[in-house]
């Protein structure tokens, strides 16, 4: 601190003043671009005269009246390195970013959807068996309960449509424990949105539809193609491999070896694929264009349907080299569900994964009936980067320092 800045805050300024009356701005001085040369303080009676030069710092936070005069609302006093710099304005950023979901509701309430809201405490936070979860205990006295964070809010979601629900859409934060890299994080948006009565080539519809909107709210490029391909093909044209439905694990690891792919690691017939798929497939086609991949084998169903040649009823959309998002051709059928839910248990428990309780309200959802339906759930954050070339996504979640 100078020594005139020093002074001037210790022995003359109006410590955290009101709002001054007939301001003109106000705002941080790097974000004003004043010149600090031009400016002085807004004089108070008996108080010497000061130029803008001799006490303000980068990052004050000041309002501008007439005649060139300024009042210090709040001193800039942190020095923390990477803390509101003046080349990086961090509300203009985190503004963009809720700007964007706004885009988002606008999107499908323009196409008739309704937002719905689901709970944020579940007794079952999904089944995925490669996620960890974030548990909690509820305390009523002496009795207590256990709870998760949602690591999707597809349950609750699908729920709504045994109860009647059409078109529903839902951004809900959701948590992914053991979770941080440039491209995860442990707490993030998912947008879900669900057609009852409808088919998984209108969701794809919808997600080209959405890419597109977004690019132009944004005023950024579009994708400059939209592609599809599936799972069978780009086994054959990137490993020269005739990829089925009952292709075995045995085979997988044989295909691995020829490939030069470290499968040590795998012990199940998922991380044969998954392992052979991130190595040598994915993100080989173009970047700039708005990739599908469908057609998974029965095994990477999750809660999708099997089509009638042993496909799992599924795609993942792509954009920029990030994986954007992950619909089905929804699996309504109660018995089958349950089945694949106590496999996803099993697999839990092989990988060493914290175990959770199954919903029984949604498989009673799924007995009472659930009409034919699809839906998607994307990466918000995700989409952004893709977007507006983000390359982190703790710039757009992670409000910690």
């Amino acid at each position: 601190m100078s020594k005139t800045r020093d002074e001037y805050l210790l022995k003359h300024w109006t410590a955290y003043p009101d709002c001054p009356r007939g301001f003109l701005q106000y705002g941080r001085v790097h974000q004003l671009r004043v010149g600090v040369n031009n400016v002085t303080t807004y004089k108070a009676k008996d108080a010497p005269q000061f130029t803008g030069a001799d006490v303000l710092a980068d990052g004050d936070l000041i309002a501008l009246m007439p005649s060139a005069q300024f009042v210090l609302l709040a001193p800039n006093y942190t020095n923390r390195p990477g803390f509101y710099k003046a080349e990086d304005d961090p509300w203009l950023r985190k503004k963009n970013f809720f700007e964007y979901q706004n885009f988002i509701r606008d999107f499908f309430k323009e196409k008739r959807f309704l937002e719905v809201k689901t709970p944020t405490l579940v007794e079952c936070p999904g089944t995925e068996p490669s996620l960890d979860v974030f548990e909690t205990e509820f305390v009523l006295g002496s009795k207590t309960k256990k709870y998760f964070l949602p690591t999707s809010p597809e349950l609750h979601l699908k729920k709504l449509l045994s109860m009647g629900a059409e078109r529903i859409f839902e951004i809900a934060p959701v948590f992914r424990n053991n979770e941080k890299t440039e491209r995860h994080n442990h707490e993030f948006l998912m947008l879900e949105w669900y057609r009852s009565m409808s088919y998984l080539a209108n969701i794809k519809h919808d997600m080209i539809e959405l890419v597109e909107y977004l690019a132009d709210k944004l005023r950024v490029e579009r994708p400059k193609e939209v592609l599809t391909y599936s799972i069978p093909d780009l086994f054959k044209t990137y490993c020269n491999f005739d990829f089925n439905p009952t292709t075995t694990a045995e085979e997988l690891k044989a295909l691995a070896h020829t490939l030069n792919v470290d499968v040590q690691s795998a012990t199940t017939i998922d991380d044969y694929f998954y392992l052979i798929f991130m190595e040598k497939i994915e993100n080989k086609w173009p970047q700039d264009r708005l990739v599908f991949v469908e057609k998974y084998p029965p095994y990477q169903a999750a809660l999708a349907r099997i089509d009638k040649d042993g496909w799992a009823e599924r795609f993942e959309a792509y954009w920029k080299g990030l994986e954007l998002a992950n619909a089905f051709h929804e699996l309504n059928n109660p018995t089958v569900q349950r089945e694949r839910a106590l496999e996803d248990l099993e697999k839990k428990k092989l990988l060493g994964k914290n175990s959770v309780t199954l919903d029984e309200e949604f498989f009673r959802s799924l007995e009472y009936g659930m009409p034919p339906s699809a839906g998607i759930a994307l990466g918000v954050e995700r989409l952004y980067m893709a977007l507006k070339n983000v390359n982190r996504i703790d710039s757009l979640v992670d409000y910690s320092s």
